[in-house]
């Protein structure tokens, strides 16, 4: 009888003996279920027909797993078992589900394995409890938690608790990210079995229909007062700690909700791009200018991204993005440039345009586009364009304001109001790039 799990060397039939069940037959019974009777939005409902899912779905389990590093569920001959409410026989502490992956066909070796814990609602990860779990991982040759939530992270990699334990790995998916995923791989014809698309969109279905499983719609009960505080600084006056902290754990979830809510409503595959100190970076940018700037990439192009502005002492939001157009002289990267948006209507008013030269020389006058069409439809020289500063443009930059006044104050309002900003770019610039 084993009663540690050695990666690599222990077999799937023995695991029962990790967690002293009587036979393999009582543990396989703990199986994760797709649908299962009762309340299912509860914790141990929601997890099990997650788990299930993931189960069920290849594609579905590669995409995520490795976003945490998990390599090998792509291999040939792997397979991922979840189960739930395994206990730890001595304290009682019950992780909400184990996920395993073995290699092998016909004797299945365990290549790697992590608890899940999750929490629905406005239920928080809780650090005490997580570090229990990792000292019963330890105990059984686990090195992995996966935890579950509403709440948002950057990247997968990051967890909302901190562990003191060394060589142990935290990771975090939120149910929004989980429920985008699951979409995005159906519209993207990403699944191959139609079996497996349609347990996937009932899944999708399932996240929807949930009470207790949301994306970010509140920034939080300090908010309002913190931004009308930081409202009346100077761009180089230092914040206090409490007011920066009140600030990023709203707006780092917010960004992160900004490209998975962009995903979710486009053809595109919006990444938010930064590091993993991303909360040092807010701060970095809160404390020096008062404005904080995310990036985001469509479709993995590094060429292909654009620029959210938050400012706040102005309460603005500013979209920009670069567009190059190497054809032809200064009016005639104009003309063209126009041509990618004259065809739309309704909102050239709104995209303002500059042109930068070499040594990013520019006039310095953001144009509507409108001006901009009015212009070329009347013969005229550019407003934009300066021929002091060079035969050619270098890149245009592309731009849209918006004063969100008493809106930025808001709770809510200003994820809608910034949400709604950010699609607009989308929808009207992006896709015209």
């Amino acid at each position: 009888m084993i009663k540690k799990i050695d990666l690599g060397k222990t077999n799937l039939a023995d695991l029962y003996h990790v967690f002293k069940f009587v036979s393999n037959e009582e543990f396989e019974k703990k199986k994760t279920k797709l649908f299962p009777c009762g309340n299912t939005e509860n914790e141990i409902s929601t997890t099990s027909i997650f788990l299930a899912s993931l189960s069920a779905v290849k594609e579905y389990r590669e995409e995520l797993f490795t976003t945490i590093g998990v390599n090998k569920i792509k291999n040939r001959n792997v397979n991922l078992h979840a189960y739930t409410e395994l206990s730890d026989s001595k304290t009682g502490d019950r992780p909400d589900g184990l996920i395993v992956i073995t290699s092998g066909i016909h004797n299945p070796i365990i290549e790697w394995a992590g608890f899940v814990e999750t929490k629905v609602g406005d239920n928080e990860i809780n650090e005490n409890q997580i570090d229990k779990y990792a000292s019963f991982s330890r105990e059984i040759g686990i090195n992995d938690i996966i935890t579950i939530s509403n709440y948002l992270v950057t990247n997968p990699m990051q967890s909302p608790i901190k562990l003191n334990k060394r060589s142990f790995n935290l990771y975090h998916w939120s149910w929004s990210y989980l429920k985008v995923t699951a979409s995005y791989l159906i519209r993207t014809k990403s699944i191959e079995d139609e079996d497996h698309i349609y347990i996937l969109g009932e899944l999708r279905r399932y996240f929807d229909s949930h009470g207790k499983l949301s994306n970010f719609t509140h920034m939080g009960n300090e908010w309002k007062d913190s931004v009308n505080k930081i409202n009346s600084f100077s761009p180089d006056q230092k914040i206090e700690k409490i007011l920066i902290n009140n600030i990023i754990k709203s707006y780092a979830q917010e960004e992160k909700d900004i490209s998975l809510q962009l995903t979710d409503k486009s053809n595109y595959n919006i990444e938010l791009l930064a590091k993993e100190n991303r909360a040092e970076e807010i701060e970095r940018m809160l404390q020096t200018s008062k404005n904080v700037t995310s990036t985001f990439m469509l479709n993995n192009d590094r060429k292909n991204t654009f620029n959210i502005d938050v400012d706040f002492i102005r309460r603005e939001i500013r979209c920009t993005t670069q567009i190059i157009i190497n054809r032809g002289k200064a009016q005639a990267q104009t003309s063209a440039l126009i041509k990618l948006f004259e065809e739309e209507s309704g909102y050239t008013d709104n995209i303002l345009i500059n042109a930068i030269y070499i040594r990013n020389k520019c006039k310095n006058n953001d144009v509507a586009l409108s001006t901009l069409i009015e212009e070329k439809n009347n013969s005229e020289y550019y407003s934009i364009l300066e021929k002091s500063y060079g035969d050619e443009v270098r890149y245009f930059e592309i731009k849209t304001k918006d004063l969100l006044g008493k809106d930025f104050q808001s709770v809510k309002s200003f994820i809608i109001k910034l949400e709604g900003i950010a699609f607009r770019f989308l929808t009207q610039v992006m896709v015209n790039k």
